[in-house]
């Protein structure tokens, strides 16, 4: 079965599955390799062994295919589109090359280019209802809306397509709307006045404007004669629609800052840092944990508490500071401390407490094994200092992010003998890493 969106695995094909030769058994161990380094997010080391693949084999549509996985996932959505460019070459038919070629253009907002690609995987793949959708987003925010309401149908998303068969038909009250004046103009630009724009052109109504124009000042008595801000719902949501392909890794950056996160048999997540729960039974309140026991209240502050999800499912999150981004760290039977106010979720086998430095309080989670624990970081906010056997560094509280490895802390609080008034800091001893905030402000 061919492949249905980016995230997935390329297939072998027939010829490929032939008993390999001396250079197909090389090529089959670096594609193996590379598989296994996507699966572990390892993604630049991956890209090194598929282009050492490509060097060898420079036309083999699963090298191709999976570097293009590669780089889309590292963010650098234009190379990857080169590269699913080089797979066309190979086979123009495929239709997994065409619906990623499409939902990669879509990314990137190219729509005719998305509609072109798309219309491509369909002729290929007639029953593929993901490819349908993607072309149905792709008519819409390229104003055809008629077109958009037959792809969704074939999709089977009555509800949008009858939304756009209304832009294309407005009902008998739209006369009713405040008109624009000098009618002639040309609706402003942009994904949410699009299917607004093809709705005027399609028929003699009076055009109205999504969209106001950015730094605009109106005179006096010019307010009347102003867009109106009404706008389809169909425009509405086509412009902020999220495109969600399956999961095939633990972890996907969708943009603009979200994350999602495969949540595993059990996770835990902040609730200030979660956008939805997809495919999981519900959500219930976290509780404290401490040396392996749950300890009296739940995993909460004042103004923010945490969730726990049971049974499976994924959670979409995103930063609860816009100054700061989302980070997912990868533990393989490390040991990471965090300060509590930094963390935003954890899944897999991750094994977990919440406790305090001694000596200060400092709220702090210790995590250990195998898994993810999600962070919230301001870029090159952090700071690695590392520390050896016998060493001591002294840190003040603030800046304390957290360590890793076998780090001994003890805070001294402001009131102890001979300290500086208003001045909190650790010791650190042991041997691993401290994690050092460069924006710590002193309580």
């Amino acid at each position: 079965m061919a492949e249905t969106d980016i995230n997935n695995a390329p297939p072998t094909s027939p010829a490929q599955a032939a008993a390999p030769s001396a250079d197909e058994h090389v090529l089959l161990g670096q594609l193996r390799r590379a598989s296994d380094l996507v699966s572990a997010q390892r993604l630049p080391e991956a890209e090194a062994e598929l282009l050492a693949a490509r060097r060898t084999s420079p036309r083999d549509l699963r090298v191709l295919k999976l570097l293009a996985v590669v780089r889309f996932k590292l963010g650098r959505l234009v190379e990857a589109g080169q590269v699913y460019r080089q797979a066309a070459e190979v086979a123009p038919e495929d239709p997994a090359v065409r619906l990623n070629l499409g939902l990669i253009a879509l990314k990137l907002e190219s729509f005719a280019e998305a509609a072109q690609e798309l219309e491509a995987a369909v002729r290929a793949q007639p029953e593929d209802r993901r490819a349908w959708s993607y072309l149905g987003y792709a008519y819409a925010r390229s104003a055809s809306p008629a077109q958009a309401a037959s792809a969704f149908r074939r999709a089977g998303q009555h509800e949008l397509a009858a939304e756009m068969e209304r832009a294309v038909t407005p009902s008998a009250h739209s006369s009713e709307l405040p008109v624009v004046e000098g009618g002639s103009e040309e609706p402003p630009a942009g994904p949410a006045a699009a299917v607004a724009r093809s709705a005027a052109m399609a028929t003699p109504r009076p055009q109205l404007r999504a969209e106001t124009t950015p730094g605009l000042s109106l005179t006096p008595g010019a307010a009347e004669a102003a867009a109106s801000p009404m706008v389809t719902l169909a425009a509405f949501t086509t412009a902020r629609l999220l495109t969600l392909a399956p999961l095939s890794a633990p972890l996907a950056s969708e943009g603009e800052g979200l994350l999602r996160f495969q949540a595993g048999a059990e996770a835990h997540v902040r609730e200030s840092a979660l956008l939805v729960a997809f495919g999981g039974p519900g959500l219930s309140l976290a509780r404290r944990r401490a040396r392996g026991h749950y300890a009296g209240g739940n995993l909460a502050t004042e103004t923010d508490r945490f969730f726990r999800l049971d049974g499976g499912g994924e959670l979409l999150l995103l930063s609860p500071d816009r100054k700061r981004r989302l980070t997912a760290l990868a533990l393989e039977r490390d040991v990471l401390y965090v300060e509590e106010d930094r963390v935003m979720a954890w899944g897999d086998e991750v094994v977990w407490e919440s406790g305090r430095v001694p000596g200060n309080g400092k709220a702090l989670f210790q995590f250990r094994g195998t898994g993810r624990v999600v962070i919230v970081a301001g870029e090159n906010e952090i700071v690695a200092i590392r520390i050896a056997e016998g060493e001591c560094r002294v840190v003040p509280t603030a800046r304390l992010a957290g360590w890793l490895g076998q780090v001994v802390v003890q805070g001294r609080p402001a009131t102890a003998e001979k300290a500086i008034p208003g001045l909190e800091y650790v010791t650190c001893e042991g041997e691993g890493v401290l994690l050092l905030s460069r924006h710590g402000e002193p309580r």
